[in-house]
Formats: structure tokens, C-alpha cells, sequence
């Protein structure tokens, strides 16, 4: 287990210690040598005790559930900051109505958290620096370091402090004591404490030292405690709070995928029937063709054209591409005609043709001519149910 003391969440030099079954020194260093270190080990991470308030309440039950509604009204009247803002951990104590109690600022405490996160690291246990503090039953541990005091009042309480409030605490400390209270002390002035007849001081002489009986037992207040519960918790306030309009949101995007769908469909069937209908016009124009893909159309009636008027054709001879296009045009302008066949001759293009009706092959005929400038020779006959008719085209270009 590897403990993390950091001053703040941006701290460039934290200090580091193993933590194990012997005593071990601290480490001041950087985050390039703290990182490797860190890395696949269980991690308890310190943070500055003037962030966290460690306090007492008596309250007269062991149910969890019913804890975690009598301790934020027991504390209510002693809190200046709103409870809902806050994230409260707290520890039974065996054969006792006494619970010990810390408190921090829930978006402090997700913001150390994030320290470690930033840097690929996840903290199992986070706590006051404070528990760092060696401590022993019937006495009091006090940590002074330039304007900061640390005091240890028990297993599981104790503040931190400015130097200059340390005379009034001491006052407390003392005021009350038959005897002198036992203080283990440490403190970089040691000199203004020689003279004071009001504790038994017990000088600290490893302060760089981290005692595994110092820390273990804090473990159990771990300030993670129950908070995974609270984003839960808090998660499902918000998810109350959007579910119509979620719910409003996702039954219009539903809706637009159905009108999408539903007008994707429409567009497809009208693009299948325009490409059935240009393959039947494809087929009567040239019926030996096959293979036909409907998306090349435009480059295979092309080619067709190119084949019919024959690429390495003398250029003497009359091209019959200007009547086979004009014809095409024509034919699809005009409904109701089938064409049986086309024959491409020297100087002349006939086309064989089926209909329901002579005015259409008229209206066929007149159409062309218009077109290509030239008349055309029509030959009709009638069957019982349709007319037959063939068109001579001359071969002008």
C-alpha cells in the first residue's frame, strides 16, 4: 500500500511513503519519480486536514440506513455550509451511542480524486493529513511546522490549525487537567515550549516516519465511503428531473427515423420504376442487347449507338446515329408503340413498329420529321387488334 501526501491538487512535489508493517520514511519528490511507483498499487491518498472537519455525535442506533438519516440532523445545527453540499462519512464505535464523524465539501473532495485521475492513478482510501500523526491512548499528538499545527486528539479525531490560535488551544488542552495531559510533540520551536509546567511532553524525534499503527486504524473512515452511492443518487435526481424531456427527445428521433424510412422507401420504388421503365425502352430500342445494368445506362446506350453506326465505318457512308437519336427521343415522348426491330442500310434506316393505333404512329412520324428536317416514308396495316407500320428514315446526317 502506497500513501500519497499532497498539499494541494495541482502540487507539483508530493511526498510518498510505503506503507507496510514497519515503520518507513517519507519521500519529497516529483510526480516523474512518484508515477512508476504508484502503478498497480493500492493507493491512500492525504489531503490537508483544514479541509475536512472530524467531529462527535451520539446517536442511538447501529442500522446503517437509519445513520445515514440521523447524522445529518444530529450535525445540522453545528454545519455553517448547506448539507446538501456536503459528503459525510462516519465510523460506529463499539459498545457506544458515540459516532465519529468527518465532513467535507463533496466537490473538494471529487476534485482530489481528480488529482489522481489526471495522472492515471485511482485512490482507494482518502483522508486527513492528520492521521499521518503518530498517536497513543491517554494523550495527545501536536505536529507545529512554521504557521501550521496538527493536532491528534484520538484514533479517529483531532484539527488542524494557524500557529497563531495555538496559544488558545493549548489553554483548552489544559484548562480542566488534574495532572498534566501527556503531549507528544513535535515542532520546529522548541524553545518556546522548555518552560511550560502545564503538559508532560513527550518530544517527537522522527518526524519523517509514517507509523503503520498511526494509519491503519483511520482506514476505516475513508472519506470514498458511500460516495459512489451519492453519484448514483444524484445521477437519479437529475435522471427525474430529464426523463420527459429525454423521453419527449427520443420519441422525436424515433419519429424522424420513421419519416426518413418511410420516405427512403417511396424515393427507392420511384427510382426502381423509373429504372424499369428506362431498361423496357432500353430493350425495345435494342433488343439483343443484354446484360444491362440500369446505373450504366447512359454508357451502354452510348455504346449501342457507337455499334449501330459502326466506329471504323467509311466516311463516305451516311452516319444513321442523328436518326436513331432523334428516334429515341421521339419514342419516348410517344406512348403506346413497340418496336419489333431495327434495319440499318446503306442510305436508309428502317424501324418495324407495333401499336394499338394509327394515330399514334402518325403522331410518331410527325414528330420525326420535325426533328430531322426530312420526311419520313410511312407504311402502315391493320391486324384485328393492333396496327403495324413500318418507318424508312433516309440516310441524311
Amino acid at each position: 500500500m502506497l500513501v500519497i501526501r499532497l498539499q494541494s491538487p495541482n502540487d507539483p512535489e508530493p511526498a510518498w511513503a510505503s506503507l507496510g508493517n514497519t515503520a518507513t520514511n517519507w519521500t519529497h519528490g516529483s510526480w516523474e519519480t512518484l508515477l512508476p511507483l504508484a502503478r498497480g498499487q493500492e493507493l491512500v491518498l492525504l489531503i490537508p486536514a483544514r479541509e475536512v472537519l472530524l467531529t462527535q455525535t451520539n446517536v442511538n442506533t447501529r442500522n446503517q440506513r437509519q445513520l445515514q438519516q440521523a447524522i445529518p440532523f444530529a450535525l445540522e445545527d453545528s454545519i455553517a455550509a448547506d448539507l446538501e453540499d456536503q459528503h459525510i462519512v462516519w465510523q460506529t464505535r463499539p459498545a457506544s451511542t458515540l459516532v465519529d464523524v468527518a465532513i467535507i465539501q463533496r466537490d473538494r473532495l471529487r476534485a482530489w480524486g481528480s488529482a489522481l485521475h489526471e495522472r492515471q492513478l485511482r485512490a482507494r482510501y482518502i483522508l486527513p493529513d492528520l492521521f499521518a500523526l503518530p498517536w497513543e491512548a491517554d494523550s495527545t499528538t501536536l505536529w507545529q511546522q512554521g504557521e501550521q499545527v496538527w493536532v491528534r486528539t484520538g484514533e479517529l479525531s483531532g484539527y488542524a490549525s494557524s500557529a497563531r490560535a495555538l496559544p488558545l488551544l493549548l489553554d483548552g488542552m489544559a484548562e480542566g487537567q488534574a495532572a498534566p495531559p501527556r503531549l507528544r510533540l513535535y515542532t520546529d520551536k522548541t524553545a518556546d515550549w522548555a518552560a511550560d509546567p502545564r503538559f508532560s511532553i513527550q518530544p517527537e524525534t522522527q518526524a519523517e516516519q509514517l507509523l503503520p499503527a498511526s494509519l491503519q486504524p483511520a482506514l476505516k473512515l475513508n472519506l470514498l465511503n458511500g460516495l459512489q452511492d451519492e453519484n448514483r443518487a444524484h445521477w437519479r435526481q437529475q435522471w427525474q428531473r430529464w426523463r420527459l424531456p429525454a423521453a419527449l427527445a427520443a420519441s422525436a428521433a424515433l419519429l424522424a427515423v420513421g419519416i426518413y424510412g418511410s420516405e427512403s422507401y417511396r424515393l427507392q420504388q420511384q427510382l426502381d420504376a423509373l429504372d424499369e421503365s428506362n431498361l423496357r425502352l432500353f430493350s425495345e430500342l435494342f433488343p439483343e442487347a443484354s446484360g444491362i445494368d440500369p446505373r450504366g445506362l447512359k454508357n451502354r446506350l452510348a455504346s449501342e449507338l457507337t455499334r449501330l453506326g459502326g466506329q471504323q465505318a467509311d466516311s463516305t457512308t451516311p452516319s444513321h446515329l442523328p436518326q436513331l437519336a432523334s428516334f429515341a427521343a421521339a419514342l419516348n415522348t410517344t406512348g403506346g408503340l413497340t418496336v419489333e426491330d431495327i434495319r440499318a442500310q446503306t442510305g436508309t434506316l428502317t424501324i418495324n413498329l407495333q401499336a394499338q393505333n394509327q394515330q399514334a404512329i402518325e403522331t410518331l412520324r410527325d414528330t420525326l420529321e420535325q426533328a430531322l428536317g426530312n420526311p419520313v416514308e410511312l407504311q402502315s396495316s391493320r391486324t384485328a387488334d393492333s396496327v403495324k407500320a413500318t418507318l424508312t428514315l433516309g440516310g441524311n446526317s
